[in-house]
């Protein structure tokens, strides 16, 4: 398994107890509130006085309007946020990801405006990361209708529901987007975004933050540096391969785990931080404990010793590279 660099930006990894398996996250009060009020100023700032609008300033939205799929506008963030928030944004929601989905690598996002009549039909995003994330800042007292992001929940509606009447609350999961909320879901999820209705006024219409989130490597924190650490990292996950060569074989998707490697170079409290894995073959899956097997293995590898405990964050996927 080639091991990538880690960006340098990153904020070192801190330990969690909890392993994530849903197919999405709702995190209430994401931003500090300080940054999300200045987020929010500049797009108030942005749509006042409208008599004194430039070609330079305002001139910067496209209307993306893709049949039967998108209809909404979108624009670079910084020409309405600041370079700088837009900045701060990504490390807090770099550190996050590192902290609790093991993944470190998050795209440069869009703003999007949704004013009526704008919309997403039900679409999935496979190949543009692991996750995705929208960041809203939706005013919570606003004039508009809708907005909400869709998603069809992850389950077999036919086998599921054999004998039993079914409406949309039984099918799609619907979340609100509320003023600093953040939502991140697995971009393998089929979703969408409900029709706006209500005011026109831009500044009560969904405005939302949004990109992607992928693998960025494993990063350590503590005495050993991944330099130090990436030979018996290699040697813990072929061995693993070799192991569940069968199940790897039929599943796609990532799976993170995260340990600690004590001053002796031993492994320990090593433990699951995500697992977004799906089989091709629900059969195998019985069969095929992927997560135990990987830190089963890990706990067998040793290391150098060094001076202070490291903790290591190791990314796993299955299935195949994501496209690029």
């Amino acid at each position: 398994m080639p091991l990538k660099t880690p960006d340098k930006s990153m904020q070192p990894v801190l330990k969690t107890t909890e392993s994530i398996s849903a197919a999405y996250r709702v995190v209430d009060d994401f931003l500090p509130s300080n940054l999300a009020q200045d987020l929010r100023s500049s797009v108030d700032t942005h749509f006042a006085e409208p008599y004194k609008h430039q070609a330079d300033t305002h001139q910067v939205w496209n209307y993306w309007f893709v049949p039967n799929r998108y209809t909404y506008l979108r624009t670079s963030p910084e020409r309405i946020l600041g370079h700088a928030n837009v900045q701060r944004f990504l490390e807090t929601l770099r550190s996050w990801s590192l902290g609790a989905l093991g993944l470190g690598q998050i795209s440069w996002p869009f703003l999007s405006l949704y004013v009526p009549g704008c919309h997403q039909g039900l679409h999935n995003d496979a190949g543009n990361g692991r996750f995705a994330f929208v960041y809203s800042l939706t005013l919570d007292a606003r004039r508009t209708l809708g907005g909400s992001t869709i998603f069809l929940k992850d389950a077999d509606f036919i086998r599921s529901r054999l004998r039993v009447p079914s409406s949309s609350e039984h099918l799609c999961q619907s979340i609100e987007p509320r003023f600093n909320r953040l939502i991140v879901f697995d971009d393998r999820l089929v979703h969408g975004v409900e029709r706006v209705e209500g005011s026109m006024d831009p500044s009560h219409g969904r405005l939302v933050l949004h990109g992607h989130i992928r693998e960025s490597g494993p990063t350590a924190s503590g005495g050993l540096s991944i330099g130090l650490l990436s030979q018996g990292i290699r040697d813990a996950v072929s061995d693993f391969l070799d192991e569940n060569l069968a199940s790897a074989s039929v599943c796609h998707g990532p799976l993170v785990v995260r340990f600690e490697i004590s001053t002796s170079g031993t492994v320990t409290d090593c433990r699951t931080v995500l697992d977004r894995v799906i089989y091709e073959n629900e059969a195998i899956a019985d069969r095929a404990p992927l997560q135990a097997s990987l830190v089963n293995r890990l706990e067998r590898q040793t290391f150098p010793r060094a001076s202070s405990p490291t903790i290591v964050t190791l990314p796993v996927t299955f299935g195949g590279p994501l496209s690029t």
